[in-house]
């Protein structure tokens, strides 16, 4: 478990407010800092800070007993300044083994709650209620020991029969191992102890579809909305929902016509609301999360109508246009947006993307410039720009551009990539092999800077390395000519 470094700073100031209380009160300043120390490390503070638990009124108590305690520890010391040596030598003993007690009490703690597993496996044999082993399984779980973590949720439940948490975690694991039987069973169970959980209503939607029962999926997904009637993000779930069972189920018209069904609810449901630009934008917005691009191009267009200059809604709106390829509706769209905001550095670029997508590179230098001229710090432009000179042959003004993209976006990946390639083209095979190096540096997945990696490193006759590129890029799913294994075939041995 990692510490919560917002409990760390709380406790810092605590300990200095305990330093100042004693210095106010007028306690020996030895005592004051011997006691502040032990606040700083007591075991009270591990669970502030540690965690899971945060039991303030404890440390607040343990707070006023060191408080006390060094008070009267700095008048008994002057006490005991006129008694027999031994007892001076019992005093100093006990102050030792309390310290002592108290700093390998706190190391103990931490060193117990460093790993999640370890903590609730000890919690486990402590404290055995159903939390703590929900806890333990979800450690479980996050340790990918799944069969554990399933073993330790069942523990949940039949220490409590109403852990919804516990049949929460079961149906999701369910579910992720196509388990559809269990996982409509643990949905049931879940609806049955809170009538509420609109994700469990969609687990069993998912387990019906799943497993052929169009006509239960559609009952649940109608009872869903019946209890959510006013709820925008529920009734987006449900389309998304009728969307995937679409796409598994072409054929099947039961999930077509409900989904258009719930699409003409959810505008009744605007229109009686009297929407804002703003929540269609949001609606607009939480379609296109779920990859309902067609209704978030709806709602979007519906918020630029009620208000024409809503940046962000012109510009997803132009975006998703230009996605499609409606490059003519795209730049009608992010005309008007840097109509009524000229400084809308985005919109700028991805025009000057479409003019490029057109052939109408002269235009398209005009748009990256201007982006320049706004954001002197864009490396999407400069890298645009390089690419775009690279693409007319102007060779060292590819270069310039490029090393500026990277000046200003140095984990920019495809612009070392890119470079690579302007300096293999001009025949420096050093300088290109440095760059495909720092491409896969950053992105280790980078198919195609590794089969330069082996061309070129085969054209300066480091043999051992052309193959080792092209393993590389083997196992990334690269299918190497016939004709090139064949030439290297001689040199793996």
């Amino acid at each position: 478990m990692a510490p919560s470094f917002i409990f760390l700073l709380g406790h810092c100031i605590a300990v200095g407010l305990f330093f100042l209380s004693a210095c106010v009160w007028k306690i020996d300043k030895r005592w004051a800092f011997f006691f502040a120390f032990l606040v700083f490390i007591n075991p009270t503070a591990v669970f502030l800070i540690w965690g899971p638990f945060r039991s303030y009124a404890l440390y607040a108590a343990v707070f006023i007993i060191f408080l006390l305690l060094s008070r009267g520890t700095g008048r008994f010391h002057i006490f005991l300044k006129t008694q027999e040596a031994v007892v001076r030598f019992l005093f100093w003993s006990a102050v030792s083994v309390f310290g002592g007690a108290v700093l390998l009490t706190s190391i103990s703690q931490i060193n117990l709650r460093r790993d999640a597993l370890t903590f609730w496996r000890y919690e486990s044999r402590q404290h055995p209620t159903s939390q703590v082993m929900t806890n333990l399984a979800d450690a479980y779980e996050r340790a990918q020991e799944l069969s554990k973590a399933q073993e330790f949720y069942q523990k949940a439940i039949q220490m409590d029969p109403q852990c919804i948490k516990a049949y929460v975690a079961l149906a999701r694991m369910a579910t992720q191992r196509g388990a559809w039987e269990a996982s409509l069973a643990y949905n049931q169970k879940i609806i049955a102890l809170k009538p509420q959980d609109a994700q469990a209503y969609l687990g069993m939607g998912e387990a019906y579809r799943a497993m052929g029962r169009g006509k239960e999926a559609v009952e649940i997904y109608s009872r869903l909305l019946e209890r959510f009637p006013d709820n925008e993000e529920i009734y987006v779930k449900v389309i998304e929902a009728y969307g995937q069972a679409i796409k598994v189920y072409p054929q099947d018209t039961l999930y077509q016509e409900k989904r258009e069904e719930v699409l003409a609810d959810l505008e009744e449901l605007s229109k009686r609301r009297k929407y804002s630009a703003t929540d269609y934008f949001h609606l607009g917005f939480l379609y296109e999360q779920v990859g309902g691009k067609e209704e978030a191009m709806r709602f979007y267009t519906k918020a630029v109508q009620m208000q024409p200059d809503y940046a962000q809604a012109l510009y997803n709106l132009a975006l998703l246009y230009q996605d499609s390829g409606n490059y003519k509706t795209a730049l009608e769209l992010y005309g008007r947006l840097l109509h009524f905001h000229p400084k809308f550095v985005s919109g700028y670029l991805n025009m000057g993307m479409i003019f490029n997508a057109l052939g109408d590179q002269s235009r398209a230098r005009q748009f990256y410039l201007k982006v320049i001229a706004l954001d002197g710090d864009n490396g999407n432009a400069y890298f645009d720009l390089g690419y775009l000179s690279e693409s007319q042959g102007e060779m060292r003004e590819a270069i310039n551009y490029y090393e500026k993209a990277i000046e200003v976006s140095p984990k920019n990946a495809e612009a070392y990539y890119n470079l690579g390639n302007v300096y293999a083209g001009l025949g420096q095979h050093a300088e290109a092999i440095a760059l495909y190096l720092k491409t896969v540096g950053i992105n280790p997945r980078h198919q195609d800077a590794f089969v330069n990696l082996s061309i070129l490193s085969f054209k300066s006759r480091d043999f051992a390395g052309a193959i080792h590129y092209l393993e590389q890029a083997k196992a990334l799913g690269y299918n190497p000519p016939a004709e090139y294994l064949k030439t290297l075939e001689p040199y793996r041995k």
